[in-house]
């Protein structure tokens, strides 16, 4: 599993970091990425969608978001 800590970084920098390690990440294998910018729930949803990468779990935590996302 890759693991990015995006908290503290502003969009898009999390998409952007979310892209770059998906490219670095074997298909089948899972990326988790944590970012507490606002935007960022509906830009990781809008990012798999367009990337046919599948997003396995949005969750909120205390003050920031994690997703989980499986490689297509």
């Amino acid at each position: 599993m890759t693991s990015i800590d995006a908290r503290g970084k502003s969009c898009p920098m999390p998409i952007v970091l979310l892209a770059k390690a998906a490219k670095e990440t074997k298909p089948g294998a899972t990326i988790l990425i944590q970012a507490d910018d606002r935007a960022f729930p509906e830009d990781v949803k809008a990012w798999c969608l367009k990337t046919n990468n599948e997003l396995l779990s949005l969750d909120e935590q205390s003050g920031y978001y994690e997703a989980n996302i499986r490689r297509a």
